[in-house]
């Protein structure tokens, strides 16, 4: 197997209509084995990801002997401009890693190809998140498949609970009650709260009954100045600035900066975070790694709140010439076997209802991700919430001291404003 980096471009190259170009590499045509298969995989690229990859590629080969695959590793702050270039000048892959939130753009743009009768085709399929996949669908098309997902759960330190008897918590106010008592006791933040954490916010709204926006007549209506919206970041921010259970030092922070440390280092009681910061946490300090556990979010009244699920997808791309065997590297690199894998090495939930995590510390996120939602499907939520950071900024504003309802108010135009924006 080849691999490659891709370098830093100079400029942005607008972004085209439609794909334009062609891959000389899979002229053998979409049914026929493609001496070359080009796969774009987000991120910098490990010596164990590779050797994961290798092994993908040997199962591949098995059906498809005379097909190279070559890798290359895209760095996710390189993604959107090297993505505008294979849109504008045709140079992109046969399969390619997508970030979830930028599906719907890239169906948009005309840069994915319809899979729908492949993935039709696939057995498996049915074990694929139906939400996630959702995602993935447009005009009852389908163009890419849910791989992983990055859901978020309450780290917890289970000895702590177990001498200051604190049950799992199973709504706001136990949350809060935790906190407030692992901090008088401990003498240590109860919990983290940083305002840049947009996934773990949602959680609190859904788990409220709030939304962001609804869809109305083929338009969004903002939905954040609606009560319980305006509630649950009332709620989120009031943890820092009401309850002052949660420290003031991470407001302008995500979950890395700061909140995953301290709480490796036993500096923090509780903190939001994903499956994939155990692996993290034990290269921080694994002395209490045993005692590390985690629970759902919780909803306002009970039960576990809907999470968000961040993470990547695969689609096959609009200008391959060898979609059959494009999409045939996809459901080997997600079958049953590499799906798992992947899980144990990435620490991401697989959007495979029959695939588990090995380490049962982590079993749990088998179980939150068994309950996720996603923000507006629309183009627009990167440039709300990546390029504006509405919500962040929102929540940040109010644990400064700002109320909610105010805030919330003027996210609430930003969403209708910029979730319609094509």
């Amino acid at each position: 197997m080849k691999y490659i980096k891709v370098a830093a471009a100079a400029a942005a190259i607008a972004l085209a209509a439609t794909a334009c170009g062609g891959d000389d590499d899979g002229g053998e045509g979409a049914g026929k084995d493609p001496a070359q298969l080009k796969v774009w995989m987000m991120g910098e690229g490990t010596p164990e990801q590779t050797k994961f990859l290798d092994g993908v590629e040997a199962d591949f080969k098995a059906e498809h002997p005379g097909t190279d695959v070559q890798i290359k590793y895209v760095p996710w702050p390189q993604v959107a401009t090297t993505f505008q270039k294979a849109a504008a000048g045709g140079e992109g892959p046969d399969v390619t890693e997508i970030g979830n939130t930028d599906v719907q753009s890239h169906i948009a743009q005309g840069s994915l190809a319809d899979i729908t009768d492949e993935f039709g085709g696939w057995a498996d399929g049915k074990t694929l998140n139906k939400t996630a996949l959702g995602n993935d669908q447009a005009d009852g098309k389908t163009y890419a498949v849910p791989w992983y997902g990055g859901v978020r759960g309450v780290w917890y330190r289970t000895d702590w609970f177990d001498e200051l008897k604190i049950q799992t918590p199973k709504n706001w106010a136990e949350l809060t009650a935790a906190a407030k008592k692992i901090q008088d006791s401990k003498d240590v933040p109860g919990i983290g709260v940083p305002s840049d954490q947009t996934n773990a916010l949602l959680s609190f709204i859904w788990g409220n009954n709030g939304s962001v926006a609804v869809q109305e007549n083929g338009e969004w209506k903002g939905a954040l100045d609606q009560p319980q919206a305006v509630e649950a970041a009332n709620y989120y921010a009031g943890l820092v600035s009401q309850e002052k259970v949660a420290p003031e030092k991470y407001i302008g922070k995500n979950e890395l900066d700061g909140p995953q440390r301290d709480f490796a280092l036993g500096k923090l009681g509780m903190y939001f975070d994903g499956s994939w910061a155990l692996k993290e946490m034990k290269k921080i300090s694994d002395k209490n790694a045993d005692k590390w556990g985690v629970f759902p979010i919780p909803a306002k009244t009970g039960g576990n709140a809907p999470v968000m699920a961040g993470g990547s997808d695969l689609g096959v791309w609009a200008d391959s010439e060898a979609k059959a065997a494009a999409f045939d590297y996809i459901t080997i690199l997600n079958n049953a076997k590499n799906a798992k894998a992947w899980a144990d090495y990435s620490g991401f939930s697989s959007m495979r209802s029959d695939v588990k995590f090995s380490d049962p510390t982590l079993a749990v996120f088998t179980e939150i991700a068994a309950n996720t939602k996603f923000p507006p499907i629309t183009p627009g939520w990167a440039e709300f919430e990546q390029s504006k950071k509405v919500l962040p900024n929102t929540i940040k504003a109010i644990m400064q001291g700002a109320p909610a309802a105010e805030e919330m108010k003027k996210a609430n135009e930003q969403a209708g404003t910029l979730l319609n924006a094509s």
